[in-house]
């Protein structure tokens, strides 16, 4: 019960809410939906709700939290991994593009935390639940900069991160 709580603490933390509460559960399908439906979107290749599509990956990465949060429960060995993550997933959607890539998708933030993250492959269960949360933050990114600069660069970038996650989100076993 102590670890619930502590999970349920930073995903409060980490969404800016207040009202903890321990019961939580991800919902894969639904996330699986969200993205799917925006790269539906972004594969036409203009996009006119860009709000609405950043608004998604927001949600994705709610959904992200929840998960590694459970998945942290579940495997302590990974619970580190996974608080770095989701307590930094707010910060992360305020990085660059490059910026993102070096500290999260390469792992330089979780070495300089002790994390040897080249451990792990792409297909290893805690890469997917750290992605959850990963991607769709650099999608946002690139959703923001499309707003400011509309570029087909950038929406295939979306349609990349979300394609890629869809994927470890598949690979998930709950």
């Amino acid at each position: 019960m102590e670890k619930q709580i502590l999970g349920a603490a930073i995903l409060a933390t980490a969404l800016g809410i207040s009202g903890i509460t321990p019961a939580f559960a991800a919902d894969l399908e639904e996330f699986k939906s969200i993205a799917n439906k925006t790269i539906k979107t972004v594969k036409k290749g203009k996009v006119r709700d860009v709000d609405g599509l950043i608004e998604q990956q927001k949600t994705l990465i709610r959904i992200g939290i929840e998960a590694a949060l459970e998945f942290a429960e579940k495997s302590p060995a990974d619970a580190k991994m996974m608080h770095l993550v989701v307590l930094n997933s707010n910060k992360m959607q305020q990085l660059s593009l490059e910026d993102i890539e070096k500290e999260w998708h390469a792992g330089g933030y979780l070495r300089a935390h002790g994390i040897d993250i080249d451990k792990f492959t792409q297909g290893d269960v805690q890469t997917n639940y750290y992605d959850l949360i990963v991607h769709p933050a650099t999608a946002l990114i690139a959703l923001k900069q499309y707003k400011e600069s509309p570029s087909p660069e950038l929406l295939t970038q979306v349609e990349n991160e979300l394609t890629e996650v869809v994927n470890h989100a598949g690979s998930i076993k709950q």
